[in-house]
């Protein structure tokens, strides 16, 4: 039996606050998570030397609130008509695909280029901790670089199917959505990519965990790098279910929140990575223990120092210490 006109108004509605009620709690949530946070922001990244991963944490800690403040503007204008809003939704997919093009030019160029956490997805953030834990591995970055740079190709494929949501003259709000099954690659190509950076960190780590028996710095990796996957990833899951399971004006309800969320990680992640180590000894302790000795490639990855400071910018080597362990354990083999 087809629902009525007024019970499809009423309907409609009630969707639309509650998205809106969403998107709301989910700003309120990144504001007052920068409330809390800064205080250790102006610690650890206000008094310590500016580098490309310094401005890359900020983009993604204030470019994230003013895009959102117009995007809630858009949701609660009347002003807005059919014809604006549909250029509006249409200038945020054009957007991203043409800060990706940007970002990809500068990423050749400097690893740590100035992205935005908006339009470039916040993996670069994790491609560069992985990087930095993997000793600098080309053949890792490229890995990753391609994954990143087909996440973006794919997510923006999804996003050129996206439009406006269709509303009665009494509704107010312009929101985007999509009903091609393609709309939903948008929350579906991040989960691929989260999923592989993270089971590279957990295979990274387990070894310098295993060799150096306590490393306070490198469960600090873990466990950030664990809490930042679950939560993403179900943010994601919930987005890819929501689009293939809810009414259609409610498709895209939790986007908003995914963005938010991942935001807010990103800048948890960074500035726990910030703080200072527990102890001398845990400093000593962590910078020995990922030490490489009698490889092809000796060097030093300094991982505590570089995680902390670049992000795996310029990851230094050091030759010479690991000549030097290398020349004290040969002399105690031959004794063996």
């Amino acid at each position: 039996m087809p629902q009525r006109p007024e019970d499809v108004l009423v309907t409609g509605a009630a969707h639309l606050l509650a998205g809106k009620y969403f998107q709301l709690a989910a700003f309120v949530m990144l504001i007052y998570d920068h409330f809390l946070t800064f205080p250790q922001e102006i610690e650890r990244i206000w008094t310590t030397r500016f580098s490309g991963a310094t401005f890359l944490f900020l983009l993604n800690r204030y470019i994230t609130p003013l895009q959102f403040i117009i995007i809630i503007h858009a949701f609660h204008d009347p002003i807005w008509s059919k014809e604006v809003c549909d250029n509006f939704v249409v200038f945020e997919g054009a957007s991203t695909v043409v800060m990706v093009a940007v970002c990809e030019r500068e990423f050749t160029q400097e690893l740590s280029a100035e992205l935005s956490a908006n339009s470039c997805p916040p993996e670069v953030i994790m491609i560069l901790r992985v990087y930095a834990l993997y000793n600098r591995s080309n053949v890792v970055l490229t890995f990753l670089l391609l994954l990143w740079i087909a996440q973006i190709s794919v997510s923006a494929v999804g996003l050129r199917t996206g439009f406006a949501v269709p509303l009665p003259p009494e509704l107010t709000g312009c929101i985007l959505t999509g009903s091609s099954s393609t709309f939903s690659l948008v929350w579906v190509s991040p989960l691929v990519t989260d999923t592989c950076i993270f089971a590279l960190t957990l295979w990274r780590t387990r070894e310098y965990i295993s060799r150096s028996g306590s490393a306070p710095t490198l469960h600090l990796f873990v466990r950030d790098g664990v809490l930042y996957f679950l939560v993403i990833f179900m943010a994601n899951l919930l987005n890819t279910l929501l689009f293939f399971l809810a009414p259609d004006d409610l498709r895209a309800i939790g986007a908003s929140f995914s963005q938010l969320i991942t935001a807010l990680m990103v800048s948890r992640l960074v500035l726990n990575l910030r703080s200072n180590p527990t102890s001398e000894e845990d400093d000593r302790s962590v910078s020995y223990n990922v030490r490489f000795v009698g490889t092809g490639k000796d060097t030093v990855s300094t991982i505590w120092a570089r995680t902390l400071g670049d992000l795996g910018e310029d990851v230094e080597g050091a030759g010479n210490y690991t000549e030097e362990v290398q020349r004290e354990e040969y002399p105690m083999r031959r004794l063996q």
